[in-house]
Formats: C-alpha cells, sequence, structure tokens
C-alpha cells in the first residue's frame, strides 16, 4: 500500500474526509448547492483532523511555545506569560525565555486556550482552534467567489483552498507561524468577505463587521490587518477620482475603522500601562521587521515570488497556471470595484512583504484565498470550453467531477504529507523519532516525580525541549545546570529539583542528595 506508513487512526480520517468531500463534489455538480457546502464544511472539519492528528507533540518553534503561553493564559486571560512563576534571573526581551510574553499580539492565544480549557492539555487541543478556522474559511472563499465571479467559481475554489496542502500544514503546525498565520488568514479574509458582502447588499450589519474581524487581524499579527481599509481607500479613487474629495463616499470606512479603533486599541492601552518595559520593546521591535532581517529571516526583493511554489506547489509551470487563472478570474468578475479589490489586495501584499526586510514564507499566504478563485476560474472555463466541444451528455455529473477529484489529490500531496508525518523518510522528516521518544520521556518524567512542585534542569537534549515539558506538566523547566546561587533560590521558594544527568554534573549537585538526578 502506498500510504501504508499513516496509522489506522491516522487514516482513518483522511478516508472519512475524502468520502466527504467527493460526496460533496456531486452534490455541487448536481445543483444541490446547499447540501454540498455543509459536506463541504464538514469534510474540511475531518480534513483538518487528520492532519491536525498526526504529530502528538508540538512542533518546534513556534507551536511550543504558543501553546504553553495559552496555557498560562487560562489561569490569568489578561496576562500572558512564558514562565507563569519566574524564580531566576529573566532578559524581558528574550521572548523564548522570558516571563511576560507580548512577542505576539493575543487573540489567537486566546483561542488557543478557550480550546485547552474545553478538551484539556494536550496536542490537539492546540490545533482545534485552526481546524475549525480552516473550515469556515472555505464557506467564506465560496462567497467571495460567488459574489464576484460565480457559484462555481466560488464553490471550486473553497474546494481547492479546502485540500490545499500549504494552508493544512499550517493547522498542523509544521510551518511556522503555525496558528498565528492560519488565524491571521482567516481574519483578514473575514475582513474581505465582510467588504464583499457589504459591496453586494449595502447592508451596513456588513460595515460592523468589516471592523470587527480586521480587529481580529490585528489582534493576531498587527498592523497589516488594516489592509482591506488600504485597499477600499484606493477603490474610491480608482473607481471615479471626483469621490477622493468627497467626504460622504469616505463614511462606511469610517464606520468600520472606528469600531475597529474601538476594538483593538485597549489591548495596547492595558499592556503599556501593566507591562510597559516589554510592550515598549516588542512596539520597536515589531518596526524593525520592516527595516531589518530579525532572527535570520532574511532573502531577496524576489524572496516571496520564489516562496510561491512553497505555498501553491511544486513545478516550473505552476506559476504560470496560477497566473493565467487569476487572469481569467479578473476577467470575469462581475463589478469593478470587485477587479481592484483582488488586484490590490494581491499587489500590495506582495510589495510590502518584498520590501519588507525580514521574510517569512507564509506572510503572503493571506492573499490565497483569491489564488485559489484563480484557480477554479482557470478550471470552469477550460471544463467549459471542452463542454462545449464534447458532445456527452453525462459530462456534469461524471467528467467534471473527477477532474475535480484528480485536481484536488494534487493538491493535497499525500507523499510530502507522508514523509514529514511519518517513519517513511526517517532522515527527512524534522526528526520526529525523537520528537516521539520526547514525548515518552515526559510521560515518564510525571511518573517519577508525580503532583509535587518541581524545578527541572539540563533538559537539552533535543533544541528548547524543556517548553514542552511546562506544556504538559505543571513543572518549571530550564535547559541549563543551575548554579549553587540557583539552587539556593528555588529550594527557599519550596520547590524541589529534578536534573537530568548526563554524566558531567558538578560535585555540588552530585554531591546533594535531595537533588533528584534522572538518567535519560
Amino acid at each position: 500500500m502506498r500510504f501504508h506508513y499513516f496509522t489506522t487512526n491516522q487514516f482513518l480520517p483522511l478516508v472519512i474526509s475524502s468520502i466527504i468531500l467527493i460526496c460533496s463534489i456531486f452534490y455541487f455538480c448536481n445543483n444541490k448547492t446547499k447540501t454540498s457546502l455543509i459536506l463541504l464544511f464538514v469534510g474540511s472539519l475531518v480534513l483538518g483532523l487528520f492532519i491536525a492528528n498526526l504529530d502528538p507533540f508540538l512542533i518546534l518553534w513556534d507551536e511550543q511555545y504558543h501553546a504553553l503561553v495559552a496555557k498560562n493564559l487560562i489561569v490569568n486571560p489578561l496576562k500572558p506569560t512564558l514562565y507563569s512563576t519566574p524564580l531566576l534571573d529573566y532578559d524581558y526581551k528574550n521572548w523564548t525565555a522570558n516571563h511576560i510574553w507580548l512577542h505576539k499580539q493575543p487573540l489567537f492565544l486566546w483561542q488557543i486556550a478557550l480550546s485547552l480549557k474545553l478538551f484539556g492539555i494536550n496536542t490537539l487541543a492546540v490545533r482545534i482552534p485552526s481546524i475549525l478556522l480552516h473550515a469556515i474559511l472555505a464557506l467564506m472563499i465560496f462567497r467571495i467567489g460567488k459574489i464576484s465571479n460565480s457559484e462555481r467559481v466560488g464553490y471550486y475554489g473553497a474546494l481547492f483552498f479546502t485540500v490545499a496542502y500549504y494552508p493544512l500544514e499550517l493547522v498542523a503546525a509544521r510551518f511556522s507561524t503555525d496558528h498565528n498565520d492560519l488565524s491571521f488568514l482567516f481574519y483578514i479574509t473575514a475582513s474581505f468577505w465582510a467588504w464583499f458582502e457589504y459591496q453586494h447588499s449595502k447592508n451596513k450589519y456588513y460595515l460592523i463587521l468589516i471592523g470587527l474581524f480586521s480587529a481580529c487581524a490585528i489582534l493576531v499579527k498587527w498592523l497589516v490587518g488594516l489592509l482591506i481599509y488600504v485597499v477600499w481607500t484606493l477603490i474610491i479613487g480608482i473607481s471615479n477620482r471626483s469621490h477622493l474629495v468627497k467626504i460622504k463616499y469616505y463614511y462606511p470606512i469610517i464606520t468600520s475603522i472606528s469600531i475597529t479603533f474601538l476594538i483593538f486599541i485597549p489591548w495596547q492601552i492595558y499592556i503599556l500601562i501593566k507591562f510597559p518595559l516589554e510592550s515598549n520593546f516588542e512596539y520597536a521591535f515589531n518596526t524593525k521587521h520592516f527595516f531589518e532581517a530579525l532572527e535570520n529571516h532574511e532573502g531577496t526583493i524576489w524572496f516571496h515570488l520564489n516562496a510561491f511554489k512553497n505555498i501553491y506547489g511544486s513545478g516550473d509551470a505552476l506559476p504560470f497556471i496560477y497566473l493565467i487563472g487569476l487572469g481569467i478570474y479578473l476577467k470575469n468578475i462581475k463589478l469593478n470595484i470587485f477587479r481592484y479589490a483582488v488586484v490590490f489586495a494581491i499587489a500590495i501584499t506582495y510589495t510590502f512583504y518584498s520590501i519588507a526586510s525580514t521574510k517569512m514564507t507564509s506572510y503572503c499566504v493571506i492573499v490565497s484565498p483569491f489564488v485559489f478563485l484563480g484557480l477554479a476560474s482557470l478550471f470552469d472555463s477550460a471544463t467549459n470550453f471542452l463542454k462545449s466541444k464534447i458532445n456527452y451528455n453525462k459530462f456534469e455529473f461524471i467528467f467534471r467531477p473527477l477532474v475535480l477529484i484528480i485536481i484536488c489529490t494534487f493538491l493535497l500531496n499525500l507523499t510530502k504529507i507522508q514523509n514529514y508525518h511519518t517513519d517513511w523518510k526517517p532522515h527527512d522528516n524534522y526528526n520526529r523519532t525523537l520528537e516521539i521518544n520526547r514525548m515518552d520521556f515526559i510521560s515518564k518524567l510525571k511518573a517519577q516525580l508525580g503532583n509535587e512542585k518541581f524545578v527541572v534542569f539540563n533538559i537539552n537534549e533535543k533544541l528548547n525541549e524543556h517548553i514542552p515539558i511546562m506544556f504538559y506538566t505543571d513543572y518549571i523547566a530550564y535547559d541549563f545546570i543551575p548554579t549553587e546561587k540557583q539552587i539556593q533560590i528555588i529550594e527557599s521558594n519550596n520547590y524541589k529539583i529534578a536534573i537530568v544527568d548526563n554524566s558531567s554534573l558538578p560535585n555540588y549537585i552530585t554531591s546533594k542528595p535531595s537533588i533528584i538526578k534522572i538518567k535519560l
């Protein structure tokens, strides 16, 4: 069997989701749109469960930090912390080892905290919010596609996004910055969806939603969450230049952006008052992303164009296929304002992040809904052309669904998923065996130390291995050997000490019987 490296428990959700999504395709091709969308949503949830359940451990780097901070937020939602009890000195500027943790805005962390509260402290609970947001995203893409182009294009775009490899890997936290980027993609898309709905219906209810979702995007990944307003303002000027100087055309924007500021500003004021050192440092650090390549995330101005293949699939012809699809999508868009919105969103995003010094692959994923709608337009146009040339009365009910299933198979890329999330290729799966062994070590550690207050030292077999220990247990963990003074500080706070014995511990530790030595 080609995918026999998946276990039965791993593979079963994939089989179930595949059946549900295939049924969705056939229902849609038989003009049962409502049923097909329900099945698409359910299929997306189960597919998300499949990808999220492949790795029973937290992923290095980001997910394990996000998970730990979210766990601590359960106790105090208004105090994001990494080390919730900072017994030892720390550098507040070091987001990998500090106390107050403001390295990212808090909304996606609150989402994870709520999930952990409801479903317990476990790996899957960390990923449940992303599973849900990923499924809802598909429905938003459908509406954007339907409003701007056609129901078929909307459905195909939603389907392609649902099975696309890269967004699913964000659900699984395999690529940085995992749930943060998936949440940002969700709220940016939601702000555009609400804008499309407003322009379509002129219902002022959607102005509130634009403001809400834009604020949520800011509360996930800062000021790029204002993207919808940049696009909206440009459209006012380009659709009719006389509107530029007439204040009445800005009333809807003013309404929405006022709501945005009312929602996201209070948190900024709160952390400036409550945590002035940390918040001022992080604001300055965020600004540096544009001018400096921080934490070795560097690249040329072509970085994000080259990263296109990482997000949408390999192959030299692929960018041109998507480009043709975008061209067809733009050509067939019903209204100019929708056409401008898509063009501006893509152009601004790629231009901004290409100029910015810090580069990360996922930055431009926020415009992927439009890219998948482009692919949907290409598929729709190609199959419509074939239908006009082929005299086959079962075309809609057999040929189109079969081609859709084939495309979805390529987009899902199960071979790559098996490569990264199983033991198929041990030298190419991010040291998965070592991660499994770490979970076994944590389980044995809990059995040995019990529920007492412990500080565990020298957890350094794997990079940042001490962080997941603090997530899965209530122990405090460090990756270094403590000094005599640090031991005194910990004992004075009524904590017990355990340390991994790597056969090179100093005498002041080996000679102290109260310190538990742990053999790997």
